[in-house]
C-alpha cells in the first residue's frame, strides 16, 4: 500500500528535489504552494499578485509530480495551510520544500521558524532546495 503526502512547497520549480523525495510507493499527493513568496510590506498588505502566482505554480508542480489529486495556494502561515490541508487530506506524510534561510523571504523565513517535526501526528520532512528560477 502507497502513501498519501501532503507536499508544501515555499520553492518555486523545486519538482525535481520532490519528485525524489517522493519515491514510487505513493497513493496520492496533495500539492500546497503557501503565499510566502513576498516581502514583509506585501505580506501585511495581503499581496494578491502573490496568492496569484501561488495559485499558477501549484497548478504547475500539479503537472510535474505523480499521483497529484488537488492542487491549490495555500495560507502565508505555513503552518495554517498545512492545517487547512490535513482537514480534507489524510496524509501520512508532508514534504515541505523551503529556499536556505539567505534566500528565504521574510513570509518563509516566519514560516520556517515555525515549523515542527510533525503536525497533528503526522511526520513534517523539511527539504532544502535552492530556488532554480533564480
Amino acid at each position: 500500500m502507497g502513501r498519501n503526502i501532503l507536499v508544501v512547497e515555499a520553492v518555486e520549480h523545486a519538482e525535481a528535489a520532490l519528485r525524489a523525495r517522493l519515491g514510487d510507493d505513493v497513493d496520492e499527493v496533495r500539492v500546497v504552494v503557501p503565499v510566502v513568496r513576498q516581502g514583509f510590506f506585501d505580506w501585511l498588505a495581503n499581496d494578491e499578485r502573490a496568492a496569484s502566482e501561488a495559485e499558477e505554480e501549484a497548478s504547475r508542480l500539479a503537472d510535474e509530480l505523480p499521483q497529484v489529486v488537488d492542487a491549490r495556494k495555500g495560507e502565508a502561515d505555513v503552518m495554517l495551510a498545512i492545517r487547512d490541508a490535513l482537514a480534507t487530506f489524510d496524509a501520512d506524510e508532508i514534504l515541505v520544500a523551503l529556499h536556505p534561510d539567505e534566500e528565504a523571504l521574510f513570509a518563509e523565513r516566519v514560516a520556517a521558524a515555525d515549523l515542527r517535526p510533525s503536525v497533528d501526528g503526522v511526520p513534517v520532512r523539511a527539504i532544502v532546495v535552492h530556488d532554480a528560477a533564480q
